[in-house]
């Protein structure tokens, strides 16, 4: 809708109007780290040269990302919130009320998991998926199977990655035989096959990030997962002094398996598709 009589909108390259008296330009990095209190997730994750599309309210930030999974719009609340749930809500309530919904169309939003519901009650969306965000700057405890990695190639042995990941980890995010994985680590059984394999890639930021991580069905809960894990680790640790992952929520194995190998999570979230506005 317009802007109201009291409103002073302004149009920025996200395509949505916004409401310049209440959500606020953050257009440093260094200042997104310093009103979220240094939060791992705004230091690490985003992008400081140029940095994202940033805004603030009195108490939250938004973040407007677009990756090769699409557009995304990131709220959360700023540790000065008295009530981080309803500040979670008004943010999104007042995002609701100015943008252009023209401009929504598959776009996600993203809040803190527990903060779902103020999300459901703001706006029309649909279906979605809940993950967490993890880092490390610590060295992993040592693997038993870490002796046996071996070195995969991105595009030589892409066919086979893939054929893994599609067998025994659908939702692995590998990308093999795409560029955009720079080290992939494996295991083989003794006949050769693959049973493992996992890549190492780089946010926005520079920083490594693991992605793809797939174990074979029949050699699960064998230490290849996690031998996978603290292989990369140390390869993105000897790069950068942080290491980061993403993992679905629903998979409790493999939050133990990373959280004994030293990663900690700095936000779950719980994104959603925003339900496409309605013809006129």
């Amino acid at each position: 809708p317009p802007a109201g009589p009291r409103q002073v909108a302004h149009r920025c390259t996200m395509g949505h109007v916004l409401d310049r008296a209440v959500l606020h330009p953050v257009t440093t990095h260094a200042e997104a780290r310093a009103i979220t209190g240094d939060d791992p997730w705004v230091r690490w994750a985003l992008p400081s040269d140029p940095p994202r599309q940033m805004w603030r309210t009195e108490d939250a930030l938004v973040v407007f990302r677009r990756g090769r999974r699409g557009r995304n719009l990131v709220v959360i609340p700023l540790p000065r919130a008295a009530d981080p749930e309803a500040a979670v809500e008004r943010t999104l309530a007042l995002i609701g009320s100015t943008w252009r919904l023209a401009d929504t169309e598959g776009m996600g939003v993203t809040v803190p998991r527990p903060y779902l519901g103020a999300l459901e009650r703001q706006l029309s969306v649909a279906a979605g998926g809940d993950w967490e965000w993890m880092w490390t700057r610590d060295q992993p405890p040592r693997q038993r199977a870490e002796d046996a990695l071996v070195e995969l190639d991105d595009s030589a042995d892409a066919e086979e990655i893939e054929q893994l990941s599609q067998a025994h980890s659908p939702t692995a995010e590998g990308d093999p035989g795409t560029g955009l994985s720079e080290v992939w680590l494996g295991l083989r059984d003794r006949t050769g096959g693959l049973i493992a394999a996992g890549a190492m890639q780089r946010l926005p930021s520079g920083v490594p990030y693991l992605a793809g991580i797939v174990v074979h069905t029949d050699h699960r809960r064998k230490g290849l997962g996690a031998a996978v894990t603290a292989g990369l680790t140390r390869i993105g640790l000897a790069d950068r002094d942080v290491c980061a992952l993403s993992m679905y929520s629903d998979n409790p194995a493999a939050r133990r398996t990373y959280e004994r190998l030293g990663y900690r999570t700095a936000w779950a979230w719980a994104s959603r598709m925003l339900m496409p506005a309605p013809s006129l």
